[in-house]
This record gives C-alpha cells, structure tokens and sequence, in this order.
C-alpha cells in the first residue's frame, strides 16, 4: 500500500480524531507534502465543516456511517 493509499484509507479516522498519536502524525505528515492528497482531504475537511454548520449539532454517526459506505462505493473502495 503507498503512503497515499495509507493516508487516505486513514483520512476519516484522522478527521475524526480516532487514530493512535503515532499514526495520526504520519497522516498529517504526508498530508502536508502530498499534492496528490490535499483535494480530498479539503473536500473531506470542509464537508464536516458545512454539515456540522448547518447541523448547529455534532454529524450523527449513522450519517457518517452511510456517507462514508456511499463514498467507498462510488471510488470502488473498501472504505
């Protein structure tokens, strides 16, 4: 798996703080230098920001849930 695939599987628990400190800091690691990966973890990053704006509350999780088995089933990913 490159460092791309690894950060990106990644991503949401990075977003959601969920992840061990060590991993966490190689995601945002490779995220400050990989061009490649800066688009979706924009997107990812301002789509929370929209939705809990919008929500005035915290994303209930069976949106997150659906919303991330929907994005993996449209990029072919395992999630």
């Amino acid at each position: 798996m490159s460092d791309c695939d690894q950060a990106l599987a990644n991503l949401y628990l990075y977003l959601d703080a969920e992840l061990d400190q060590v991993s966490a800091m190689k995601v945002k690691a490779h995220l400050e230098v990989c061009q490649g990966c800066d688009a979706p973890y924009d997107f990812e990053k301002r789509l929370r920001e929209v939705i809990r704006d919008r929500l005035g509350e915290e994303i209930p999780e069976v949106f997150v849930l659906r919303l991330r088995t929907l994005l993996a089933l449209e990029t072919g990913g395992g999630g």
